[in-house]
């Protein structure tokens, strides 16, 4: 049988018969060759829209984040390993990539989740033409799950703190231009990115409904407990770009070290890594993350976290160790 994962493993059918005691990673990657499934834990989802359920982990395509295999080498382990949301963007120029590697994954359309997202407060009419023309032939589906207006002002030299009310009537009129793809069938969900509080508010004025998803930076080190907040009573997802960390404004890291004593404390008290630690404090908190990663193992241990429970006193510890300064960038 043909190897399907492009990666320098060196797994072939036969040393997937030969190994039969193998560690669940050698398992699921053999089982990928020979094409069963991988029993992994059931990946949680939440309902972002009527009847649209996403799965609680996304797999992040850009480019900058997959520095040892190509994307479309990584979307296809992924899904080979039992993940099915996949997160990319215009932006990105990796939706012709993540298209291919869906083709040749062979997993049944119905089963994978796609958010790609438009650059911005680009119009109704530059919306429609982006997702019909673009989007769609580039990914080679029929249809999106979720589409994102990624930012909230167009020049990113705005972003965070000049977005404000600025744009406002361009960001309503993509919005429409979103609404009306979804009434068309080509999109299941609409949702932003890096919207604040009050440019989330102006889509409810405008429209009487919330976005099924504001993606903002969140984890250990950053996360806005306001806007969570807020975006619950509206009853918006957050899903964590950076979710194991990320850039600030000022160029810095406010990163919380996956070897920082604290958190290992905690991830040896469940036999677990830290990494999942981070990502299941994220994911029982209602936020979904994304992740991305060329290495298998990291990729199964992802997945994986669904597996652990983390009580009432180790989630309020995980959230008291953001510094109380940092130069993230705020939303």
């Amino acid at each position: 049988l043909k190897h399907r994962f492009g990666f320098k493993s060196q797994i072939n059918t036969r040393a997937c018969i030969q190994m039969p005691g193998m560690l669940q990673l050698w398992l699921a990657l053999c089982w990928g060759t020979l094409g069963l499934a991988v029993d992994l834990p059931k990946i949680p989802t939440v309902e972002v829209a009527p009847g649209v359920e996403m799965p609680m982990m996304a797999f992040g395509t850009a480019r900058v984040s997959l520095k040892t295999c190509t994307v479309q080498e990584s979307v296809e382990q992924w899904l080979h390993l039992g993940g099915r949301h996949i997160d990319t963007a215009d932006d990105y120029g990796t939706q012709p990539d993540v298209g291919r590697a869906i083709a040749a994954a062979g997993v049944p359309r119905s089963e994978v989740f796609l958010t790609t997202k438009i650059p911005g407060p680009i119009g109704k009419q530059a919306v429609i033409d982006k997702i019909l023309h673009t989007a769609l032939p580039q990914l080679g589906l029929d249809y999106l799950d979720l589409v994102l207006i990624h930012f909230p002002c167009i020049d990113l030299r705005d972003f965070p703190n000049r977005c404000g009310p600025k744009l406002r009537a361009e960001r309503l009129d993509t919005w429409a231009g979103l609404a009306e793809l979804r009434s068309q069938g080509k999109i299941r969900a609409v949702g932003v990115s890096n919207y604040d509080v009050e440019q989330v508010e102006e889509i409810h004025q405008q429209f009487s409904e919330h976005p099924a998803v504001n993606q903002v930076q969140w984890h250990l080190a950053y996360h806005n407990e306001t806007l969570l907040e807020s975006m619950k009573k509206l009853g918006t997802t957050i899903e964590a770009w950076a979710s194991l960390g990320g850039p600030t404004s000022g160029g810095q890291t406010p990163s919380i070290s996956l070897s920082d004593p604290r958190l290992k404390e905690v991830a040896a008290r469940y036999n677990a890594s830290t990494a999942q630690v981070a990502l299941r404090w994220e994911t029982q908190r209602g936020v979904v993350p994304v992740t991305a990663t060329c290495d298998a193992k990291h990729a199964v241990s992802d997945l994986e976290s669904f597996g652990i429970q983390l009580s009432e006193d180790d989630l309020k510890l995980l959230s008291s160790l953001m510094p109380t300064e940092t130069d993230a960038i705020l939303v």
